[in-house]
């Protein structure tokens, strides 16, 4: 997992021409991605105050951006434009992602296994693992520390394959 993910070509310009847009409409510019072969454009926003988005959220930050998408002459013809909330079980991708999950129950997939100074002190249970559920405690530029089964695993982006917000049920319910 790239940490410091880099956008290139129609992505970072698309990047550049919503991110204004969104919080000039009181919203954060969660992540989007842009996926070429469908000509379609995913904005996942949030509102600050909630970390989510509703359905009102996204049709204005959506009508905010037609002039854009009427006026720019680079953007692609016939792009579908989706605006969405990121979920409750949203992708972490960015240093950003991990600050603004801090303390909260994520969803670990890492490549390969557990090198052999994260696994020394390690309970049994978690040696061979390569999927992790834990409390996210601490976040840095180079790593993360997750709580599991009441220890502390100092996992690195480059080891990580994937990260999602896995928030307890109960809570989610309340």
């Amino acid at each position: 997992m790239d940490i410091q993910q880099e956008r290139s070509g129609l992505e970072k310009k698309f990047l550049h021409m919503c991110e204004p847009v969104v919080q000039e409409a009181g919203y954060r510019l969660y992540d989007l991605e842009y996926v070429s072969t469908q000509k379609l454009l995913r904005l996942y926003i949030q509102n600050p105050a909630t970390g989510s988005a509703l359905i009102e959220d996204c049709v204005k930050v959506d009508k905010a951006l037609d002039p854009a998408f009427e006026t720019e002459t680079w953007i692609p013809e016939d792009v579908v434009l989706e605006v969405s909330s990121p979920g409750v079980y949203r992708h972490m991708t960015n240093l950003e992602h991990f600050k603004m999950s801090l303390n909260e129950m994520i969803a670990v997939v890492i490549i390969g296994g557990l090198s052999e100074e994260q696994s020394k002190d390690a309970p049994k249970s978690l040696k061979n693992e390569k999927k992790f559920r834990g409390k996210l405690m601490e976040v840095n530029a180079e790593d993360y520390v997750i709580e599991v089964k009441g220890f502390n695993l100092k996992l690195n982006y480059k080891q990580t394959k994937k990260v999602n917000l896995d928030p307890d049920l109960k809570s989610v319910r309340e």
